[in-house]
């Protein structure tokens, strides 16, 4: 696992009021280009769980009774992925139905302790795979993306180009890297334009 990432900023997949997250409407995005595809990922939900507590890992195991993730890790359970974004802080996305299942239930465990934020709405999810994905993101991203650096299951937050993202190691498609993005939704535009003219060659 690599063991150090970019700071920590507020404005890396901030939080916004409910209205903004409801207005999002889903993203149809497909980039196919020599060794990498770009797809965006839809119908599936996240939520951000965060807890007050002094020992938020034992917190985690007694709420959700799973072994949670490692700082810097992102671990899948019966289709649902946990992935750790800070001390008491994590991302779960897998099928919106379940996630927020998971969501209201800790959010009942936690009380006034915790915060659950649905943010089903308000995050765009693409996923890059092909034998060039490394280098199509390594052009937007500052972090070390090789398989040593980042092997399945690595998650972290960072930037791409001039905006925070949260970025993660899937299983392999087809022998080659595949990589989750999830970032603002509001920036769904600024990125697409991104990575198509990065993998066509062409701006649009």
């Amino acid at each position: 696992m690599p063991v150090s990432t970019m700071p920590r900023e507020q404005d890396l997949m901030p939080d916004h009021a409910n209205e903004m997250l409801n207005a999002a409407d889903p993203v149809c995005f497909a980039v196919l280009g020599s060794g990498v595809q770009a797809t965006a990922i839809s119908k599936l939900g996240l939520a951000k769980l965060q807890v007050g507590s002094e020992k938020p890992d034992r917190w985690f195991l007694m709420a959700l009774e799973l072994t949670p993730p490692r700082p810097l890790e992102e671990v899948e359970f019966d289709s649902i992925s946990y992935a750790w974004l800070a001390p008491g802080e994590w991302l779960v996305t897998g099928p919106t139905k379940h996630v927020d299942g998971i969501r209201q239930h800790c959010s009942e465990m936690a009380g006034t302790g915790g915060l659950m934020t649905d943010l089903t709405h308000g995050r765009t999810v693409l996923e890059v795979s092909g034998s060039d994905a490394r280098w199509i993101l390594g052009s937007h991203c500052p972090i070390d993306l090789d398989h040593v650096a980042m092997p399945v299951g690595t998650a972290c937050r960072t930037l791409f180009s001039d905006i925070g993202i949260f970025i993660s190691r899937r299983p392999d498609r087809d022998a080659n890297p595949c990589f989750r993005l999830i970032f603002d939704h509001t920036m769904t535009d600024y990125v697409t334009r991104l990575l198509e003219a990065t993998i066509t060659g062409e701006a649009r």
